[in-house]
């Protein structure tokens, strides 16, 4: 299996939870769609656009929080 999947699925799982702790309203679809956006290197503010209608007043939090595990990622691969 291709790392890159992997990884994948951890941060898609990790979404799933948090958007779970969060207590929003989770399917299949909304991590895939974030996952999308994750894709297609969407910043915070355009993040936070897309999802307020999703997540209400946690948007900010989890773009926050979204953005704060991609810049980790980022810097154990560059790093």
């Amino acid at each position: 299996m291709e790392i890159g999947t992997e990884i994948s699925k951890k941060i898609r799982a990790a979404i799933k939870g948090k958007l779970q702790e969060l207590g929003a309203y989770v399917d299949e679809e909304l991590p895939d769609y974030i996952m999308v956006m994750v894709a297609n290197k969407k910043n915070a503010q355009q993040m936070t656009d897309d999802l307020s209608l999703f997540l209400g007043n946690n948007t900010v939090k989890f773009t926050i929080w979204l953005h704060g595990v991609l810049e980790k990622l980022r810097s154990v691969a560059v790093g």
